[in-house]
């Protein structure tokens, strides 16, 4: 969503600087994040909405050629969520599904780097391409991995945390009515009240990505499988901890098409469950919690209504995302 990621004073920091733009890539710095002796390099810069890419392609003492992109983020309201995402939170975990990132730097009001290896010869992100099964078990199986990997590891989210997430959002209630015809607030109620209650509730909760959309996914050009997982960047009204398959529900109930079928959600929620394995978390529970998550995703249409001026702005994409959920909310309720 199009706002300003949240702020936090922790520093994650494996390289000695951070890397604000090409002209400060040099040789030296390459071999020492790399490891190993570089003969030459070339740089190609560009920009996206958020971030300055740079693409490096470095030809090695070995002769072989090592393809690289330097993601830059500059300004004050970034958080280290990123750099942690591939330095603190999965670097222990055994084949995690993260492109491999060789060096990344965080500095609390200049922003951060990434480098990452470049995969886009052979990979592509899911933006327009179907969705098979054999893509969404695959997503399904990661996802539960790196849940596990991260299950029970913080507290609970505070009463102050959810207030701050749902008083984010309630202020464009009105808005979102009159914009869509649908009569929402008394939902948003009873969600409010289930949410809390599930919340304080830790069996079943982790670490979330929070924006499984079908960019932030890349999989082979040629084939379905592996696939790897980009950019968790929270706003500061985010939530980064909850029941866990609320990721699985923002990936398939908004970004999938065509629809899954009642039997396809449960092929592809006991994939997750048995890859997840979590601490005492039962089959019914997590049958319960995907009917939840999925009622919970339609506060994504519903937020960009908490900006006026996002209300006609992005139409076109919340009108959809309301029509994609609304037919799942039909469909879960068979599983």
């Amino acid at each position: 969503m199009g706002r300003k990621p949240v702020t936090t004073s922790h520093v994650s920091n494996l390289a000695q600087m951070f890397i604000r733009g090409g002209e400060l890539v040099t040789r030296g710095w390459l071999e020492r994040v790399l490891g190993e002796a570089v003969d030459s390099f070339t740089i190609a810069e560009s920009a996206s909405t958020w971030s300055s890419q740079i693409q490096i392609v470095a030809r090695m003492s070995t002769g072989r050629t090592q393809k690289l992109r330097l993601k830059v983020c500059h300004g004050e309201t970034w958080s280290s969520s990123e750099v942690d995402y591939y330095l603190r939170d999965y670097v222990d975990m055994e084949n995690p599904p993260l492109v491999r990132c060789f060096d990344a730097c965080f500095e609390v009001g200049k922003g951060y780097h990434l480098l990452l290896e470049d995969l886009s010869e052979t990979f592509e992100n899911r933006r327009e391409r179907q969705c098979s099964m054999e893509y969404v078990l695959a997503v399904a199986e990661a996802l539960g991995r790196m849940h596990r990997h991260q299950a029970n590891s913080r507290p609970v989210i505070s009463p102050q945390e959810w207030e701050r997430y749902l008083g984010h959002i309630e202020p464009g209630l009105p808005r979102f009515e009159r914009a869509s015809g649908a009569s929402f607030q008394p939902e948003f109620a009873d969600l409010r009240r289930e949410l809390m209650e599930r919340w304080s509730n830790p069996v079943g909760q982790s670490l979330l990505h929070g924006d499984l959309n079908a960019t932030n996914v890349l999989t082979p050009k040629d084939a379905e499988v592996p696939v790897y997982f980009l950019d968790r960047q929270p706003f500061d009204w985010s939530l980064t901890y909850g029941p866990a398959v609320y990721d699985l529900a923002y990936f398939s109930v908004i970004w999938l098409q065509p629809q899954l079928s009642a039997a396809n959600i449960r092929a592809m929620l006991r994939t997750w469950f048995e890859a997840a394995r979590l601490p005492d978390y039962q089959w019914d529970r997590a049958i319960e919690d995907w009917r939840l998550s999925v009622r919970h995703c339609q506060l994504v249409p519903v937020e960009w209504s908490s900006n006026a001026d996002d209300v006609e702005r992005m139409r076109w994409l919340w009108e959809w995302q309301w029509s994609q959920i609304q037919a799942m909310l039909r469909i879960s309720s068979e599983v």
